[in-house]
């Protein structure tokens, strides 16, 4: 962690501890508005990126890049990884959306501290838009609480999915990452989420059994067509060499029975200090940002906002007007669920 980014961080921290009553407003321009899209129904109202934008965004000269952490079993540590990780971009100055979409035990506003007054149920029953739902998390980034909603997003018609998810597109276009937070275990709806993302982080710990289900829900993901790039992220860890050791034994196993190429995420050690910030409910990149899991989670940031997201774009298109974002890609994988 450089000298800058501990200071961002320690302002960071400052900042959360004030109240805040109000979301910075953007002007808009006739850049912002949506791209027509037959499938993700961006044909919905302009307000939608009007919304996004008076959240705190602006838009961004690319598409958002998408990262979905999943986990073949609960318990590893995921949501405390995708909270910390929007925590981190934030704090190197990029837009983040967090998106929960964890359909059993949504607790993103949990470890930060934070009771949504609306979710994305309250979007699809048409109670809230996106600007009610999308809420400043600590640290910078915006929150979409998940709840129950993700789960009735498979089940809507193509009025209301086009609704909702042209509502949702914005996001792609105002913010620089999209950071999904999906449920524990392998279901269809987790396969799909994860398979529209750029990336996605399958997170495991040392443990035998967590290893077996990580292996396991890479398995999954490609036998359900994923096309995201699939990297393994070690958590609790002894040391970055027992880290490194799971990884070599996973990808051994992959590239064996798999035949595809397995890349290493990270590694994110056991740390005392990781417990503590849960029961303050505050990241641990504000709670203690000199730790080692902090020093650890800043990393897996660069790793994920680096070179590698680069490379992405460049192989996805080089015209930007042609680029598919998140949601656009889920709403195809949602209507392919239902034929």
């Amino acid at each position: 962690m450089t000298t800058d980014q501990a200071e961002r961080l320690r302002q960071l921290a400052a900042e959360t501890m004030k109240p805040r009553t109000d979301l910075p407003r953007m002007t808009q321009s006739e850049d912002d508005e949506p791209r027509s899209d037959e499938t993700a129904g961006s044909s919905a109202e302009p307000s939608a990126t009007m919304d996004a934008q008076h959240a705190g965004l602006r838009k961004p000269t690319r598409l958002a890049r998408a990262t979905a952490i999943v986990s073949g079993k609960g318990g590893v540590g995921k949501s405390n990884i995708a909270v910390n990780l929007a925590v981190a971009l934030s704090s190197m100055g990029r837009r983040v959306v967090l998106f929960d979409a964890d359909l059993g035990m949504a607790n993103a506003d949990v470890l930060c501290g934070m009771t949504p007054e609306a979710t994305l149920e309250d979007v699809l029953r048409g109670r809230a838009t996106l600007k009610d739902v999308l809420i400043p998390g600590p640290g910078g980034f915006r929150l979409v609480p998940g709840s129950s909603g993700v789960a009735a997003m498979a089940n809507l018609d193509g009025l209301q999915r086009r609704r909702v998810l042209g509502q949702l597109s914005a996001l792609d276009r105002v913010a620089d990452h999209l950071i999904i937070d999906m449920g524990a275990g392998i279901s269809s709806a987790v396969t799909t989420f994860a398979a529209s993302a750029h990336r996605t982080l399958v997170v495991t710990t040392p443990e035998p059994t967590s290893i077996t289900d990580g292996y396991g829900a890479i398995k999954t993901l490609l036998a359900r067509g994923s096309t995201a790039k699939i990297e393994l992220l070690v958590n609790m860890a002894r040391n970055l060499e027992e880290g490194e050791l799971v990884y070599r034994r996973v990808e051994r196993v992959v590239e064996q029975f798999l035949k595809v190429p397995l890349t290493m995420g990270g590694t994110i050690p056991h740390d005392p200090a990781l417990p503590d910030a849960v029961r303050r409910r505050r990241p641990i990149l504000l709670e203690a940002p000199w730790s080692p899991s902090a020093k650890a989670l800043t990393r897996l940031a660069h790793h994920v906002d680096g070179r590698d997201c680069q490379q992405l774009d460049q192989v996805e298109s080089v015209d930007e007007s042609s680029q598919v974002g998140f949601f656009q890609r889920l709403a195809r994988g949602l209507m392919g669920r239902r034929s």
